[in-house]
């Protein structure tokens, strides 16, 4: 179980990194059938040509950020599996299929996440497709980088873990 206070962390837990890792995986293997392999956690990646899906599970005290980096090689191998045809890369169409893949991931995380102790609901998902992309997270939260590779080739899970804005 997460511990009570959740402030002032200088990392995510582990409990969290291991749900997340495990309903990538779960994900990703609903999709196309094949279990992509954890590859490695914080490794140095240089922008990429892409498209990135981010989506929050927040609750009143926490918001856990997560951002599906998908090289566009990934991104068209995913949508030729989960369409039945290759999307074109810079259609609306492949916004929308990063946008369900990343609100399927968030249900499945904060159904995972709940069963530690960080209870939440999901945020709208929104893509963002360019080249160079880096991904940069303000007021540094603990932080992870979730490298993954599977068939249809390697993409990566940015996490964050910060505190939520209150309402006063």
């Amino acid at each position: 179980m997460l511990p009570v206070q959740l402030n002032g962390i200088k990392e995510i837990p582990d409990e969290i990194l291991d749900s997340v890792k495990e309903c990538v995986q779960n994900t990703f293997e609903s999709i196309s059938g094949d279990r992509p392999d954890f590859v490695m956690q914080n490794g140095n990646e240089k922008p990429m040509n892409g498209i990135i899906g981010s989506i929050n599970v927040f609750n009143t005290e926490h918001t856990l950020s997560m951002m599906i980096a998908i090289p566009k090689k990934t991104a068209l191998a995913v949508s030729e599996v989960f369409c039945g045809m290759e999307l074109p890369f810079e259609s609306d169409d492949m916004g929308d299929l990063v946008g369900e893949i990343s609100n399927i991931l968030a249900g499945d995380v904060a159904a995972s996440v709940e069963k530690i102790g960080f209870v939440g609901q999901s945020s709208l998902p929104t893509a963002t497709r360019g080249s160079d992309l880096t991904l940069f997270l303000p007021n540094k939260p603990p932080t992870a980088k979730l490298k993954f590779v599977g068939t249809g080739g390697e993409f990566w899970v940015n996490l964050a873990l910060s505190e939520s804005r209150r309402h006063k």
